[in-house]
């Protein structure tokens, strides 16, 4: 597998393991520790005689610890704000601001899980805006951070196969493929959610068709989880599969794959047809170009 790039933004690259900002934090409660243990060891008979009176000691803890509790609590309620929103305009098709607002997220993330996570789901709304070479970064940084597999192992399980489908939109099938066997590997117990639309793919575009169809057929309920262009695409396929089958016999099931298609958005099957060129014809002949 060729080695994934990564994005230019500080911010959506993997969180670093020793980040500055929690390298001076760390410095600035040490001096402050340095400073009082020296003040209260040399002299200071009167403040250590306060500390240890409980009216004292105990509300001072108290503050120190519920101000360090809502710092913390306020920066993970920020990014999680932030998640939430992208989600909901990602749920509602609106990628675009789905992908600004997941941007912002990874920005706020104050964990490597947390900015692994935003990234992703970033890089999934690059995908379906066509930008794949954005989309590569993303999931490259998400892959690269190492925090998913712990952290997140659904999405650690489902990226190797987002991976493939953008390899497989730059038409770098080698790297598709090994990618898709990544993904395979990876599975275990959780359904392979991204795996069946690279597989398809790749079977269509291998020149076996009937092992496209038979693997559709056999992983139907997949298939019908998935929603919005992923679903078009399949759908797609199966008509390209049918038609290189046989186009005589199976022209009713043809029909109803491609009537199923339906509302059609610009840039749906693009990802299919960019490097694809029996794609493309097979398109044009049933009227699809315009919406590629």
């Amino acid at each position: 597998m060729n080695e994934l790039p990564l994005p230019k933004e500080p911010h959506l690259k993997p969180f670093p393991l020793v980040a500055p900002h929690r390298v001076v934090a760390w410095l600035v409660w040490v001096g402050i520790f340095l400073v009082a243990y020296n003040y209260f060891s040399r002299g200071g008979d009167a403040a250590r005689q306060a500390l240890r009176e409980p009216r004292f000691f105990i509300p001072f803890i108290v503050t120190v610890f519920l101000t360090l509790f809502a710092f913390f609590y306020w920066r993970i309620r920020r990014w999680l704000t932030t998640y939430n929103q992208a989600i909901a305009f990602h749920s509602a098709g609106d990628e675009k601001e789905a992908s600004r607002r997941f941007e912002e997220a990874a920005r706020r993330a104050t964990q490597g899980a947390q900015r692994a996570l935003s990234v992703a789901m970033m890089g999934q709304c690059q995908l379906a805006l066509g930008d794949t070479g954005r989309a590569l970064e993303l999931f490259g940084s998400a892959e690269r951070s190492g925090k998913l597999r712990s952290s997140i192992p659904a999405m650690y399980r489902w990226i190797p196969n987002l991976i493939a489908t953008v390899r497989f939109a730059q038409g770098d099938l080698a790297s598709a493929r090994a990618w898709v066997k990544e993904g395979r590997k990876r599975n275990g117990d959780l359904p392979p959610i991204y795996a069946l639309l690279p597989e398809v793919a790749l079977l269509c575009r291998d020149g076996n068709p009937a092992a496209a169809v038979s693997t559709l057929d056999a992983r139907a309920g997949e298939a019908d989880s998935l929603v919005g262009r992923d679903a078009r695409r399949l759908k797609l396929l199966r008509a390209f599969a049918l038609d290189a089958l046989d186009p005589a016999s199976h022209a009713a099931a043809i029909d109803a794959s491609l009537a199923a298609l339906q509302p059609v958005r610009p840039g749906d099957f693009e990802l299919l047809s960019a490097r694809w060129p029996e794609m493309q014809a097979f398109m044009e002949r049933r009227g699809l170009s315009r919406a590629a």
